[in-house]
């Protein structure tokens, strides 16, 4: 790739959001494990500005942004990919906008892909997509956020060979040298999406997905089985084909298989009073994205939906927005 030879001091680069509709092998008895299907949108865009600095700063300037731990460690990639690296230069980061932390977007890894996609190019050094994401330390358990900043589109993987390792979320995993497999990497159809965030929802924090996987997987293989099917014969064979139908079946029958039944149990009954919300309103189909608790949905007057969930509770941040099938936007000054 390489933005070499440009001695540029600031740049800002703007990332797009990626929807993770389900992780799949999340049992230890089988040829591979983690794996999942996911898609990037347009919106909320996350807009992050660099530029060069004496030390390493993080400034997060969302309404909901990283905590002091996630910052640290944050920092602590950056300043290991300098010393690793040799780089002269150090960035200071401002992210301006974006998607709250830990809701469902993958802001967390694009943010880290950024921060060290932003570090080569301000100390003149070429690089490939490998690099960056290895230095990230991003997409040890899903390779949807990893691919999708890079290409936009959507992406269908099946995780890394079974070695043995525990299964854990991508903030703990790291890539190990061993990226996932992508099995079908393609263009998404003009389709419109909605976004819902329940702000009333406390997201998880790191700390929370970390027990959460300690705490649920492995999950059994006949459930792994139908993830995979819901997975390939639905989700991925309707986007191939442009099938809308059979896109939003599918997608409402991933929300009762057992390993996204365990994700949205997590908040109780609101996660499935607000689906029945958004489906009362006109919805085709309701998903969670990642651990949540944002809920993503089709239907045929998205503006229409969209008011009126706005207009039934305060708490909900909606986006429409669409399909994106856009790479990352870096922006030298």
């Amino acid at each position: 790739m390489g933005e070499g030879n440009r001695m540029n001091k600031k740049l800002k680069i703007n990332s797009f959001p990626r929807i993770h509709s389900s992780l799949i092998g999340m049992n230890n008895d089988g040829y591979r494990i983690n794996g999942g299907i996911g898609f990037s949108i347009s919106n909320p865009c996350l807009k992050i500005s660099f530029e060069i600095s004496a030390n390493v700063e993080i400034l997060d300037r969302r309404e909901k942004p990283l905590n002091s731990e996630e910052t640290k460690k944050l920092k602590d990639v950056i300043n290991n990919t300098i010393k690793k690296c040799g780089f002269p230069n150090q960035i200071k980061c401002e992210i301006e906008s974006g998607a709250p932390a830990h809701c469902g977007l993958g802001t967390t890894t694009a943010i880290s892909l950024s921060c060290i996609e932003a570090l080569f190019i301000l100390n003149d050094r070429e690089y490939s997509c490998q690099n960056i994401i290895e230095y990230s330390q991003r997409g040890g358990t899903s390779g949807i956020g990893i691919n999708t900043y890079f290409t936009g589109g959507y992406i269908f993987d099946v995780g890394i060979k079974n070695d043995g390792r525990n299964l854990m979320p991508s903030s703990q995993s790291g890539t190990g040298g061993n990226r996932p497999l992508v099995i079908k990497q393609c263009e998404l159809p003009n389709w419109e999406i909605g976004i819902c965030i329940p702000c009333h929802i406390k997201n998880k924090t790191e700390l929370e997905e970390i027990d959460f996987f300690r705490t649920k997987c492995p999950i059994e293989r006949c459930d792994v089985e139908n993830i995979l099917y819901e997975s390939l014969y639905g989700v991925t064979s309707s986007i191939i084909e442009k099938d809308y139908d059979v896109f939003c079946s599918s997608i409402n029958a991933i929300q009762k298989t057992r390993w996204k039944s365990l994700e949205r149990n997590i908040y109780g009954g609101e996660i499935i009073e607000l689906e029945r919300k958004i489906k009362e309103f006109g919805a085709d189909c309701v998903g969670m994205s990642s651990l949540g608790p944002l809920l993503y949905f089709m239907g045929d007057n998205m503006s229409q939906i969209i008011n009126r969930l706005q207009s039934s509770d305060c708490n909900l941040l909606c986006y429409e927005t669409t399909f994106n099938n856009k790479e990352r936007f870096i922006d030298y000054d």
